[in-house]
């Protein structure tokens, strides 16, 4: 089988000749890449699966709106402010700077570290939601034109090595205002407005939530359809790590997340192609409704930070569904701080319990991102244990 066939046959829950390996992030051997192709090679020569990413879709404020953003120092603090002005008024945030971050020419719209250091979140969902569409604009011609010539370039290096492509979500690409753009939906909501603020207005008004989750699925309608018009994606992902059980009860995500991403699932089905769910964490009481939802493959299945993500458990709801799933070793756990010998029993373990049948991809989760000589040493000793034991039971 080529990669790309393997791959798809996993995905597919179908027969493959053996079980691939394809790290879903893998930053620190993307640090050592001069770009995709050479990203992919380095893989490659590693034995992986590697997929091809087809390219990443910005997209910029409606053009009724205008962003400023400014500092102040103010009692020691280095403060980064934004404002974007909307014909529905003003949206205003204030961050401070904490280990040298925000930083002058890295200070994006969406990120994980903004919700930390918000002392003004940009989105008030009970006063803002109006002003919402203005940030999830439409897309511009010119980046539908730079998605297109990625992926023409993703195809030619899909194509020369037999690889799977993926879209919706990239989790390398250059630094700007929109870094963590993409197909996703409660991390938005989190940065933008901080968890705390979702979190009790899912239960006290979720009439509200479930208004800015319209907003967004709109918004990822567009992207996805995009998507599947300009490039040869097998495979679109959708960013969830911030719609778990930590920030969700199970009723408010199948009230309020699941409609939605029932919908995107089925536009992607509607163009032949896979939709893929990352979502790492505290999934297990909501498991029955993603699985409900009809996604093709849950990315990130992690045994060590996953809160209750016994690997057996999952595998046997995902083998009565003939779904598929993506991960099994813990990256920051097992592979950046464990031992030679905690990784390979780890690599044994996923495959041993995930790989009795088809519908399984081995993955470090969510990432190996330190750049020191265990982790480099663990990722050898993880692809090594890997291929000794890749084979399917007979």
């Amino acid at each position: 089988m080529t990669s790309r066939e393997r791959m798809l046959a996993a995905l597919a829950c179908e027969p493959v000749d053996y079980v691939p390996c394809s790290f879903m992030i893998f930053r620190n051997m993307h640090e050592r890449s001069s770009g995709q192709r050479d990203f992919v090679e380095r893989q490659l020569a590693l034995g992986l699966d590697a997929y091809v990413h087809v390219g990443h879709l910005s997209h910029a404020l409606h053009p009724e709106a205008r962003c400023t953003q400014w500092t102040e120092k103010r009692d020691g603090e280095l403060l980064f402010h934004r404002r974007i002005d909307t014909p529905q008024g003003p949206l205003t945030a204030c961050y401070e700077q904490s280990e040298g971050w925000p930083r002058d020419g890295e200070f994006p719209l969406f990120d994980d570290w903004l919700i930390g250091r918000a002392k003004e979140s940009l989105v008030d969902p009970e006063r803002d939601l109006e002003k919402l569409p203005y940030i999830f604009a439409p897309f511009r011609d010119d980046d539908i034109q730079c998605l297109r010539e990625s992926a023409r370039e993703a195809r030619q290096v899909a194509e020369e090595h037999k690889l799977l492509q993926v879209g919706g979500w990239a989790s390398y690409g250059q630094r700007s205002w929109d870094t963590d753009a993409g197909v996703m939906g409660a991390d938005a909501m989190a940065w933008l407005s901080g968890y705390e603020p979702i979190m009790v207005l899912s239960l006290t008004a979720p009439g509200i939530i479930k208004e800015y989750v319209r907003i967004i699925h709109e918004w990822n309608m567009r992207q996805i359809a995009i998507y599947l018009d300009v490039t040869e994606a097998d495979v679109i992902w959708r960013r969830a790590w911030y719609e778990t059980v930590e920030f969700w009860t199970p009723d408010a995500y199948r009230e309020i997340i699941a409609p939605a991403l029932k919908r995107e699932v089925e536009l992607v089905h509607q163009a032949g192609r896979k939709y893929g769910y990352i979502i790492t964490s505290a999934f297990m009481p909501i498991l029955d409704t993603i699985l409900d939802t009809g996604i093709d493959v849950l990315v990130g299945l992690d045994p060590e930070e996953g809160k209750g993500t016994e690997l057996g458990a999952v595998k046997a709801r995902f083998r009565a569904e003939r779904r598929a799933i993506w991960g099994g070793v813990s990256g920051a756990i097992s592979v950046e701080q464990g031992t030679a010998k905690d990784t390979a029993q780890a690599v044994r373990t996923a495959l041993g319990v995930l790989s009795d049948d088809s519908g399984f991809i081995l993955s470090p989760v969510d990432n190996v991102r330190e750049n020191t000589d265990n982790a480099w040493r663990n990722t050898e000793v993880f692809i090594d244990t890997w291929r000794r034991h890749r084979n399917l039971p007979t």
